[in-house]
Order: C-alpha cells, then structure tokens, then sequence
C-alpha cells in the first residue's frame, strides 16, 4: 500500500503484485521477536516497515520498543528501516537507543529517474544528511540489476563512498510479477561476484552485506561472496 512507485517494489500500491498486507506488529511483539534473535545469537535485530514514511502512532510504537530491547539487551544492535525522517524523528531514535538506520539510495544518481519519479534522488540524501547530524549509523546501498550499466553501478559505489556511508547492502533484482521489472534478466552469477569485488575494491574499510535477491540470483554460487570480499 505504499504511495511510491519505485519500480522494483512488490509492497507499492502502483504495482498489483497481490502480496498480503497488515499493520505495523504491536510493542510486545517487536520485543518477544527481538528477545528470539538475540537468543540465537544475532548482533543486530532491524524493525522495518514498508512505505515513504511511518505516521505520529507507529513512531511512537517504534521507539518505545527500541529503548525496551536496548534496557534488556544492551549488546544487541539496533537497525531500523522506516523510509523518510525528519530531524526531530531522528534525535528521537538516537535517544531511544537506535544505532543504525537503512535508507538505501538504490542506484545511480542518473539512473534513478528510471526506478522512481514519486520522489527525487536528492529527496533520499535529504534524509542521510540528517543521520550524520544527529549521530546515527547510516546503512545505505541499492540494487543491482535493475537496467542500469556497469559504468552505471561503478558510479553507484564511487557515491557511496562520497557519502561516507558506514554499512553497504548489496541487493541483486528479483524480478517480481506485477512490477514494472518483471521481465528483467538477472546476471550471471560469475558476473555478479565481479562486481562484489570491484565494491570492495572502492569500499575497502566499509561493511559490505549481500541482501536481497542472493538465493535467486548466485544460486550455488552464495558461499563466494566471502571471496568475493563481503562481509
């Protein structure tokens, strides 16, 4: 049911993908998922949302629960992903406990026209701007695959690094019915591997995360994005 139309997107109202919807789950079901990740041994638990932003209610919801787990699990890092935030929004998860946020750029500056035209690129670095002042972690990346070229992608890494960005998600297409990127060809998993390594080539102290897309896209090939240089 979100408003935006990034192209690659099940989860916007544009595309009729026919996936279920439902609400933000409430305070006591963040902790009990939170309290389950750390007793298998996870570092980072991430509360994520889908849409341009999270309204006053869910906000509140949000940041309560991330000063409950921090009380409870202090070791446990703290991620959220809720879209767009406003200065005031952001000071308020700082002092909550919150230690990163996700807001991926997706691509190259002159590409994004092509994936989104309900908000800007600039829009997104709005946003990451406000995490440096405030002293929030920024996890920020994008996705390959979406019709964009290698000298395309290799700008993609060379911003990242402009932005200074602390932990880069690597996302890879999966085409998904109903979108406008349904029919995309998804690479090679040789050719995908390459450009894990050219990543870290311009990236070398950054953490680099393979996300979205992995099983589908490298196939048997997902143990080597180790030695491809990920993290």
């Amino acid at each position: 049911n979100c408003f935006e139309n990034c192209a690659f997107c099940a989860q916007s109202a544009h595309h009729n993908t026919k996936v279920d919807t439902y609400p933000l789950i409430n305070f006591e079901e963040i902790l009990k998922r939170a309290e389950e990740a750390y007793s298998k041994g996870a570092h980072t638990f991430c509360i994520v949302t889908s849409g341009c932003n999270v309204n006053a209610e869910e906000f509140n919801v949000i940041c309560n629960a991330t000063r409950s787990i921090k009380t409870e699990f202090p070791h446990l890092k703290i991620d959220a992903s809720l879209g767009k935030l406003t200065k005031q929004q952001a000071l308020k998860l700082k002092n909550a406990g919150l230690d990163r946020y996700n807001h991926n750029i997706e691509t190259e500056e002159s590409f994004f026209s092509n994936i989104c035209s309900t908000h800007s690129f600039r829009d997104r670095l709005e946003t990451l701007k406000i995490l440096k002042e405030v002293g929030i972690e920024s996890c920020c990346g994008g996705i390959i695959g979406l019709g964009e070229t290698d000298e395309q992608r290799i700008k993609f890494a060379f911003y990242l690094k402009e932005l200074d960005v602390d932990c880069v998600p690597i996302n890879f297409l999966n085409p998904i019915k109903g979108t406008p990127f349904e029919n995309n060809v998804i690479s090679e998993p040789l050719e995908l591997l390459k450009f894990i390594s050219i990543f870290r080539l311009i990236l070398p102290d950054k953490q680099i995360r393979i996300c979205g897309g992995r099983q589908k896209n490298l196939r048997q090939l997902q143990s080597l994005i180790f030695y491809a240089g990920a993290d």
